[in-house]
């Protein structure tokens, strides 16, 4: 049986296109010599290299001479495969600039070096063009450990850096349409949902500049307790979006001054990352404040319509009954006409005279009147218990009745002021005495609230009265 012959090029078989180009080379005429003379390191790392499915090359001798493999062979582009044995500095002069120093620290010291994200100006197809790669520089030392050559492997990033750079612009063009929105959007990162974005109508909503970094309960700390962190927190654990309507809000929007009291609508939508997990929150908000008065102000309206309704009812059934009467008498048509004119026009003119008793009443110097919403906000009050606080009415309507000057300038008032509300609304009419300070001295009254109703029994608002007590004088002199 014949022994296999050894060529001494067994370390080539294979590599596909490089290998068979590496087999065919004219090395005898080029300075590293025969294949057959190759030293042993040599040898073992340009095998590993061939039968690489990554990129790679080595770099041999101090004059860094190319070998390479298929799959490094797209590297150099048009360079190939016209590189292969050629210096480094030579194949590579277009970008040896940046990368020679490296080869040489890595050829001096033995120590290995790896970029990531390196920028390299390749020249290709005839222009400079900007390329990203990531790639390693390892040592390849002889039988008597000095460096002998330089092993190269990497991979071309350009796509990704490009889809990074355009993925960027892409979020700072959504970051400009959301900065411009006329509705107030915000981007909350992580556990303590800390601002990340906030654009203008957000900033000017909640009376702030500076909350970028920093998290809502540190930002906006009066949301804290009235639970808008713990609604986010939900959030963010559930997955699950949270819509606000109508929500009463109150925020600091000037340092030193009292909170300011809006009605927002508002969005919680979760973030996820690519993984699939919430990582944060998407906060858009509508202010409703104005909204929400102008419907306070229609359901006043209703009321005082329907009260108008039910008069008119009454008068119809009053004219019904007119009718009845002036039918069973049988009088002449003529005169059953000018009758019942007479009459509807008697129970207009006494309508009017209700209507304006009613607001004669109303604006009397005699008694505090007051009208507040379902839920106890103040809509009106007449000019005498305006002018008991020295306030015009544009200074405490809006407000909750318990939180006006009537009562918080006097311990226990509010309490008080705030039980004949929750009484109220439960349809009692509450009856107390209080004694309250007020900027015209301290004064005791004969106070109650009742609930108004509509013509179904639904409550529409409550109606705040109070007589003040005051001391029985000397007698007149006869």
């Amino acid at each position: 049986m014949n022994e296999p012959r050894h060529t001494g090029l067994e370390f080539l078989q294979g590599g596909g296109e490089m290998g068979e180009r590496i087999r065919g080379f004219d090395w005898a005429s080029h300075p590293m010599g025969p294949p057959q003379q190759w030293p042993e390191s040599l040898r073992m790392a340009l095998s590993l290299c061939l039968d690489s499915s990554f990129p790679t090359a080595i770099y041999w001798g101090p004059a860094h001479y190319v070998l390479y493999n298929d799959a490094w062979s797209v590297i150099p582009a048009d360079k190939h495969p016209a590189i292969l044995g050629m210096p480094a500095s030579e194949g590579w002069s277009d970008i040896w600039h940046v990368v020679g120093p490296q080869f040489e620290k890595v050829f001096r010291t033995g120590v290995g070096e790896a970029s990531y994200g390196q920028m390299l100006p390749m020249r290709r197809h005839g222009r400079v063009t900007e390329t990203w790669w990531n790639y390693s520089l390892s040592a390849i030392r002889d039988a008597d450990n000095a460096v002998a050559g330089i092993f190269n492997q990497g991979n071309e990033i350009t796509q990704v850096v490009h889809a990074r750079r355009e993925r960027e612009a892409e979020i700072a063009r959504w970051r400009e349409v959301f900065r411009q929105a006329p509705a107030a959007v915000a981007l909350l990162r992580g556990t303590d949902h800390v601002f990340e974005f906030a654009n203008d109508a957000y900033l000017r909503l909640v009376g702030r500049s500076d909350i970028l970094g920093q998290p809502v309960a540190q930002a906006l700390p009066e949301t804290v307790k009235q639970g808008f962190v713990q609604l986010l927190d939900s959030v963010l654990a559930s997955g699950e979006p949270y819509l606000g309507n109508g929500a009463a809000v109150k925020l600091q929007r000037r340092p030193g001054a009292p909170p300011d009291d809006r009605v927002l609508d508002f969005i919680y939508q979760p973030l996820r990352d690519a993984g699939g997990n919430v990582d944060g929150v998407f906060v858009l908000v509508t202010d409703a404040t104005d909204r929400a008065r102008a419907e306070a102000a229609l359901r006043l309206s209703n009321w005082q319509l329907g009260e108008e309704r039910a008069r008119l009812a009454a008068l119809i059934e009053a004219e019904q009954r007119a009718q009845h009467a002036l039918r069973r008498v049988n009088e002449s048509l003529e005169w059953h006409v000018n009758q019942r004119t007479a009459q509807l026009s008697m129970a207009l003119q006494k309508e009017s005279e209700v209507m304006h008793r009613l607001r004669t009443t109303f604006e009397t110097d005699l008694i505090f009147q007051g009208f507040l919403d379902a839920d106890g906000i103040l809509l009106d009050a007449n000019p005498v218990s305006l002018a008991a606080i020295g306030c015009r009415l544009d200074d405490v309507r809006g407000r909750p009745f318990w939180e006006t000057p009537w009562f918080t300038s006097t311990p226990g008032a509010s309490e008080a002021a705030l039980a004949a509300v929750h009484g109220a609304q439960r349809g009692e009419t509450v009856h107390t005495v209080l004694t309250v300070d007020l900027p015209i001295g301290r004064r005791s009254y004969r106070f109650s609230m009742r609930p108004a109703m509509d013509g179904r029994g639904q409550l529409i608002g409550l109606v705040p009265e109070a007589l003040e007590l005051r001391e029985s004088g000397p007698p007149a002199p006869a």
